[in-house]
């Protein structure tokens, strides 16, 4: 039986006003926070967070809120290590895991408007050794646009259990065992969540942009927009990065899980961020009727594609954009990206003593 993990955890919603949310005191405190029914509202949430972190026996979390362009709340809950008894902040670094096939996504969207790809470019054509087993009828090409709303019909991995053995496939093998993996679904018929996919994605950005895809992360997309300390290449000895813990049993300290390397999986998994970098993004998000430049490093219409329904379930339980999913919170549109990845412990690290946990 798989051991189920409880590591580190990011979910970002976008609405009118936007949270950010990791696993894991200082604050961050805004003067739109201060207005009484705002305040009265945070003084609830901070409670119940509280209160939950310590009946889950959670060992930290860290957590925003986003206003337009403005981080108007944060607080961090519990410890980023119980051992040092190091608090988790605003500041505390997490690997935001899923959340970074938005920032593959972000990237495609940057070379589409710089000229260098389509959206409805064959993916065989930007990469020449793009091949798997298609069974199906029909003759559909996946095109780049499948790969970010999860319509390709690629399998959820390129081979074996990965996230359960954590044996990720370097680029190497990704590129030799895709031609004999079988495609799931005939292309764009449905929505099959496929972190294959977005690695396929960011191949696309390296060969497109002529440098690896961290790189290009980190120069064309974390740099202007300021998240100084986000990185696209976390190693488990990054200054402020919390560290992961095992499932939780009841009265019992959580096991130490050490970072895993998911090597050709990175696109879709690897970036480490913090509430306070994270906030930025999310604020991007929110400038759409801006010109590329600077800290705007997407122009306003193509955010506003971004968050379209690209893709809807024929019941209308569910809809997709480009890179995340989309949907309605009280008659408000809401686009919704979440992740989860496995432990950040070095190899050093210590559990605290068993009555702490």
């Amino acid at each position: 039986m798989t051991k189920t993990r409880l590591l580190s955890t990011f979910a970002i919603v976008f609405t009118s006003a936007s949270v950010c949310l990791a696993q894991g005191p200082e604050g961050v405190r805004h003067p739109l926070a201060e207005r009484p029914e705002i305040a009265a509202a945070l003084t609830v949430l901070d409670a119940w967070v509280g209160a939950t972190v310590t009946e889950r026996e959670q060992p930290g979390l860290s957590i925003g809120i986003v206003y337009d362009q403005d981080l108007i709340w944060a607080k961090g809950y519990g410890y980023a290590d119980l051992a040092k008894r190091v608090p988790a902040t605003p500041a505390t670094l997490y690997r935001i895991a899923s959340i970074s096939k938005l920032f593959t996504a972000t990237a495609i969207m940057q070379l589409r408007d710089a000229g260098k790809l389509g959206l409805d470019d064959r993916v065989a054509a930007h990469l020449p050794w793009f091949a798997i087993r298609d069974t199906f009828a029909d003759d559909r090409e996946i095109r780049i646009r499948h790969l970010l709303t999860h319509t390709s019909g690629l399998p959820r991995e390129v081979e074996g259990l990965n996230w359960s053995d954590n044996r990720f496939p370097v680029r190497d093998s990704m590129v030799r065992a895709l031609p004999g993996q079988l495609m799931v679904y005939p292309v764009g018929t449905e929505w099959k969540y496929s972190n294959l996919a977005l690695s396929v994605a960011g191949e696309i950005v390296s060969r497109e942009s002529g440098e690896p895809w961290s790189q290009y992360i980190e120069r064309k997309i974390l740099r202007p927009l300021g998240m100084a300390s986000t990185t696209a290449a976390p190693s488990p000895l990054q200054p402020g990065l919390a560290v992961g813990y095992g499932r939780r049993v009841p009265g019992q300290a959580r096991d130490l899980e050490l970072m895993v390397d998911v090597a050709a999986t990175a696109p879709a998994a690897n970036i480490a961020s913090s509430v306070q970098d994270l906030a930025r993004f999310v604020s991007l998000q929110f400038r759409e009727s801006g010109t590329a430049g600077g800290p705007q490093v997407l122009k306003g219409s193509t955010l506003r594609e971004m968050h379209r329904v690209q893709w809807l379930r024929p019941d209308w339980s569910a809809a997709g954009g480009l890179g995340s999913l989309s949907g309605a919170w009280r008659a408000k549109p809401t686009w919704v990206m979440e992740g989860a990845c496995q432990g950040t412990a070095p190899k050093s690290s210590s559990l605290p003593p068993r009555s702490s946990a």
